[in-house]
């Protein structure tokens, strides 16, 4: 479960840092321009400009990703939870945006960022709960011993 877990803080690592670049760029420039996003792509949404969205995607995104890898690092107790609430919150944004916006391929990378947290987190869970036969010291039996009582018999 250790290259499950390091996938997941790997993950969580380019997250929390594109989110945090993506989120300034949001609230510095809420027009979007300097991502190469349009006002016009926001009509029909409650936003006006991108700097709510941006400071969503600061905290839900950014803000979730780097506890979720402190949690993760210090083995804090439900860390597995975190990492599922967060491939949780990037499919929700990435459907939102889908809803808002015009498909992108960033769009898809995150969304698959989030099934992966959503599974293997899941999956960490599941280990921590139910360890496996890998982390359990079985001993093999102790061989047989075997009666000597044959060769001790009378011949008739």
């Amino acid at each position: 479960m250790r290259t499950a877990k390091q996938l997941c803080i790997a993950i969580l690592v380019i997250v929390a840092i594109s989110s945090l670049i993506g989120s300034y760029h949001l609230i510095s420039d809420s027009t979007g321009y300097s991502l190469r996003l349009r006002l016009d792509d926001l009509k029909g949404s409650p936003f006006h400009d991108y700097s709510i969205p941006g400071w969503i995607m600061l905290f839900a995104v950014s803000g979730v990703s780097i506890l979720t890898i402190y949690f993760s690092i210090n083995h804090i107790k439900k860390y597995p939870l975190w990492m599922m609430a967060e491939g949780f919150i990037l499919i929700i944004v990435v459907l939102l945006q889908l809803i808002i916006t015009e498909f992108n391929f960033l769009q898809l990378l995150y969304g698959l960022f989030g099934l992966a947290l959503l599974l293997l987190g899941n999956l960490i869970r599941k280990n921590l709960n139910n360890p496996s036969i890998h982390h359990v010291k079985i001993n093999p039996p102790h061989p047989q011993k075997k009666s000597h009582h044959h060769k001790h018999r009378k011949k008739h």
